[in-house]
């Protein structure tokens, strides 16, 4: 679906208009027309939604018909993806006409912004490019092509994403047509061979994203049709003239390549798949500096989407960087090199079949010209190939027969996230632990070490892309306890200790090399010996933390190369050795590490600023331990294994360094210490290491863990906007078209009916109509479109918990009206909608607590199973598919509860999740990209300004920014990536009320 280019004034005819009505989509309005039919804006009363509803033209034939459902089903396995505009619905109305339901994205297309705004600066086309790329590569894999990749056919979504649509189901206006009207496809961003009448490939599809990057960049496409151009004469541009030169314009010249290279004229000059001209995108975004977008990609299992970081592949040219922008390839399991799912053949050439074989093929230095009478005969082939919709590719059964689609075959569904688990690897070459490593250019470095023999200088390389180990050039010297970096395009070993005889630590190490030109070479010797510290690059400085000098004494001095020499700067706080450090590209992060013995272990984390030269303490890790390994992936400091004085630990703690938490994840198969760890993409690898106390056991064992990828990260601090109108807590809260309702509660008077609404747009409170009675600890929802206010406390007088209320209002044209009542009374409980149902949990009545959950379907409310955890002053959130209940208390503060439990109204079951760190009730909670963030809360002494979050995929909780103002019985309500947390009980019970706002943004 293009642009919306139709008038906005312009309804459906009554016929049509009666034809979607009862289909369940009101208010039709045209908004895009094209040759095979029409799209329309519509209210979906069900759902309380906009839409965007494509319509087939009633007058084409069968074929046609059940090729359009096809493709509709084609898209709707892509649904999900956050860069492909999802398929809500498929159907067919009363008459025969097939329809797609669509969300309605009112910011246009990229064409319509290039022509209102003008061209968007480089770094900006270039992160479209890669979300883009991404948005190909799952098509790809999935068996469909795109045919018509173009900035019409990109729409932006609310939150600013762009957002692939129209994979060839139906034209829009704004193309440019042949004499006939049959080909409504531009032109300027159709590949040369399609152009000549060959089919589709993905080829084709990649040279037009290459072609709407650099449209975007220019603001005009590379071969936009001129005034009174003839449609031929066109065409021999497009195939005869290289592509124009964006380098005056300040593209940098490895932008420009990419682009190029996605734009050759020859098929098999371009990038071999959309995933690889990403990650050259991506790698030009590392190496001028700007923040690395991930590509969202699935994992290659049919019953399974998960989205990972690709890494940079593809690329001409060694690159000599380490760090998180390098991954396995997508499509297989890098644990064992092969398909993870069943097999995907496409109908393209083997070499770009799997990202595992790509091989840079050269893009020819100049366009071969063709003849005119050719041209015309492409033009016509042109003509009646593109007459034909999207395509969709076969796909192949294990035998390898090819499974035909048809307008029959059911969507698949997305099973939930995989579990986070390590994989096991092939194991390394040699045993050995206490070995030094380091990432360069996708493959992992290991240097020296203790095998079981003792001391090594051997040096090997593993490639997670392929699960192969490589052997390179040993040390000069056998070493143990090393430090090593990538720096400048050579691999560093510096210090650590030399053995003679069965001595192992002989002799510590001053000594500094670097492998240059297939040799190690002697550079600069440190400023004092030292071994079993780490080492990192930041600023184009290697800096030097931690460790042991000569004769068992802690280092206490940082060393920091600058390329030319070493100089001393302050050491650590906590001076330590096997200790392990990481950056985030800005800072130094020292974490871990032991006095020496590892009964004197630490969990100290500290960060060196280079700039002020200072260290600062951070949060220390929860699992004190030396001998660990620690790596930065996404905004987070994993640290992995370790030793205690009598076992070897399989832990693996994560850091977020916005919050300032810490959370655990999943073990190690083989716990150890001494081990090496490094990151590639988002991979953690742990190699080697040693499987019991001090230096015994080591091990060749290799396993990797995946982390899903990041979801947006909270700000440092909340922000404080005006307060509400009114003062209050125990109200109940719902977020409708962008307004958050907050209705009822207990003001600093007594119980209120007052209804007011927040336009966090504008910062602005406004009133809505006061609900017929004054209630406190109500619920609150936003269902079909309407607002919904569920029980509650009745007062009478000074009693304010005087009737536990059964009632349920809904507004409705602008007055409370009464729905079905709760099958019992009810308060301070929890509401939310999943699917389309009302969905009530937990709460009282006269001091007993619910035991059942209560579910309306619109028109009458039933009794499901109860919670396991019996509990008022509890929240709820849901992530659309199930209801997540959390915290609450056994009708008093000192019997608060951490549970946190989800219900599935499909199955109607309740499933025990991982408790809420902090117990507690009067909380609110909601969901924002993939958490569940629960807010604030009350115990026997005091209000909380506790906000934890509870990330779905991992199953795991993590600590966020706290509240300014600590309150409980507050309203809490997201409205797109921001959490907004309004009024609220200052004191502990029922006593001051605030009617302060804050709001927590996730970027």
């Amino acid at each position: 679906m293009t642009g919306y280019e139709g008038d906005p004034s312009h309804p459906a005819d009554p016929s049509l208009q009666s034809e979607l009505a009862a289909a369940g989509f009101e208010g039709a309005t045209e908004v895009g027309r094209g040759g095979f039919g029409v799209v329309y804006r519509c209210w979906q009363p069900a759902l309380g939604r906009t839409v965007a509803i494509k319509l087939l033209s009633s007058d084409l034939d069968r074929e046609n018909r059940e090729r359009f459902l096809r493709e509709g089903y084609a898209m709707g396995r892509l649904s999900g993806h956050p860069n492909i505009v999802n398929i809500l619905q498929l159907g067919v109305t009363a008459t025969g006409r097939p329809y797609i339901v669509m969300p309605y994205l009112a910011k246009d297309s990229l064409a319509t912004r290039v022509r209102r705004d003008g061209n968007f600066e480089w770094p900006d086309a270039v992160r479209i490019g890669v979300k883009l790329a991404g948005a190909l590569q799952t098509a790809h894999e999935g068996g469909t092509l795109h045919r018509d990749v173009k900035p019409a056919n990109v729409l932006v979504g609310d939150y600013g994403e762009p957002q692939l649509t129209d994979f060839g189901i139906a034209r829009i206006a704004g193309g440019f047509e042949t004499a006939t009207g049959a080909f409504t496809g531009s032109l300027a961003y159709t590949a040369p061979e399609v152009l000549k009448g060959r089919p589709p490939t993905i080829a084709a599809d990649i040279y037009g994203l290459g072609a709407t990057i650099f449209a975007l960049i220019a603001g005009r496409a590379a071969y936009e049709r001129k005034t009174d151009e003839e449609l031929i004469a066109q065409f021999l541009r497009i195939s005869t003239t290289p592509i124009p030169d964006l380098r005056p314009n300040g593209v940098p010249d490895d932008v420009c390549r990419a682009i190029e290279r996605a734009m050759a004229d020859d098929p098999a000059g371009r990038w071999q798949t959309s995933a690889d001209f990403g990650n050259a995108l991506r790698e030009a975004q590392q190496q001028h500096g700007l923040k690395v977008e991930a590509m969202a990609l699935p994992s290659g299992d049919d019953e399974v989407t998960e989205y990972f970081t690709a890494p940079p592949t593809g690329h001409s040219g060694p690159s000599h960087r380490s760090g998180p922008h390098y991954q396995p390839v997508l499509p297989y399991d890098a644990a064992f090199g092969q398909p993870s799912g069943p097999s995907t053949q496409h109908a393209v050439p083997a070499a770009a079949s799997g990202p595992h074989h790509r091989a840079p093929n050269p893009v020819g230095a100049e366009r071969k010209r063709r003849g005119l009478a050719f041209a015309v005969a492409a033009v016509a082939a042109l003509v009646v190939a593109a007459s034909v919709g999207g395509v969709v590719l076969a796909r192949n059964d294990s035998t390898g027969s090819p499974i035909a689609s048809s307008a029959s075959s059911a969507p698949s569904t997305v099973a939930a996230a995989v579990p986070l688990e390590w994989r096991s690897l092939k194991d390394a070459k040699l045993a050995r632990q206490q070995s030094a490593t380091v990432v360069d250019d996708g493959t992992i470095w290991v240097f020296g070490g203790l095998d079981n023999n003792g001391s090594t200088a051997a040096v090997q390389g593993y490639d997670p892309a392929i699960d192969t180990w490589k052997s390179g050039p040993d040390l000069p010297l056998a070493l143990n306890h090393p430090m090593a970096v990538a720096y400048r395009g050579e691999l560093i070993v510096i210090g650590g200790w030399e053995p003679s005889g069965a001595d192992l630590t002989a002799k510590t190490s001053d000594r500094v090399f670097a492998l240059r030109n297939g040799a190690w070479v002697d550079i600069a010797k440190l400023a004092r010996p030292r071994a079993a510290g780490a080492a990192v690059v930041v600023d184009d400085k290697i800096v030097v933390v931690g460790g042991q000098w000569e004769d068992q004494q802690l280092s206490t001095t940082t060393e920091i190369f600058d390329g030319t020499a070493w100089r001393v700067a302050p050491g650590v706080i906590t001076p330590r050795e096997h200790l392990a450090a990481t950056t985030d590209g800005k800072s130094v992060f020292a974490v871990g590490g032991r006095d020496l013995s590892a009964d004197k272990n630490s969990g100290a984390m500290e960060a060196y600023d280079l700039t002020s030269e200072v260290w600062t303490s951070l949060p220390a890790m929860p699992t004190p331990r030396g001998g660990l390994g620690a790596v930065y992936v996404d905004g987070r400091i994993m640290t992995v294994g370790g030793e205690e004085p009598t076992r070897v630990l399989g832990t693996v703690e994560s850091y977020d360094i916005v919050s300032r938490s810490w959370s655990a994840l999943p073990p190690m198969h083989t716990p150890r210490h001494g081990l090496a760890v490094a990151a590639v993409g988002n991979w953690i690898y742990a190699i080697g290491g040693a499987s019991k106390p001090t230096h015994a056991a080591s091990i060749a064992t290799t396993e990797a863990l995946a982390l899903p990828a990041r979801s947006a990260q909270p700000a440092e601090a909340w922000r404080q906007l005006d307060d509400a109108r009114l003062a209050r807590q125990q109200s109940a809260t719902a977020m409708s078209d962008g307004t958050i309702w907050v209705f009822g509660g207990l003001d600093n008077e007594g119980s209120t009916g007052k209804v007011q609404g927040y336009d966090p747009a504008i910062d602005t409170w406004k009133s809505g109509p006061d609900l017929p009675i004054a209630l406190n600890h109500p619920m609150a929802v936003d269902y079909r479109g309407e607002l919904v206010v569920i029980g509650g406390w009745e007062p009478q007088g000074h009693d304010l918990t005087a009737t536990t209320s059964d009632r349920v209002f809904v507004l409705r044209d602008g007055a409370w009206v009464e729905l079905p009542r709760l099958p019992e009374p009810r308060a301070a409980g929890a509401a939310a909608v999943v699917g389309d149902q009302i969905i009530v949990t937990g709460g009282q009545a006269n001091s007993t607590l619910s035991t059942t959950t209560a579910v309306f379907d619109g028109t009458a409310w039933r009794d499901a199973p109860g919670a396991p955890t019996a509990r008022e002053h509890l929240a709820a959130a849901t992530d659309g598919t199930y209801l997540y209940a959390l915290g609450g208390r056994d009708l008093s503060s000192d019997k608060n509860t951490g549970a946190v439990e989800r219900y599935d109204p499909a199955t109607r079951t309740w499933t025990t999740l991982a408790a809420m760190p902090t117990p507690r009730g009067g909380l609110g909670a909601v969901y924002v990209d993939g958490r569940i963030v629960a807010v604030g809360g009350e115990e026997p002494t005091r209000v909380l300004g506790t906000v934890e979050a509870f990330d779905v995929a991992t199953g795991t909780w993590a600590t966020f920014p706290a509240l300014h103002t600590a309150r409980h019985g507050l309203a809490v309500a997201a409205v797109g990536n921001t959490v907004y947390a309004i009024g609220g009980g200052t004191k502990p019970t029922h006593a001051q009320s605030t009617a302060a706002t804050e709001a927590l943004d996730f970027s």
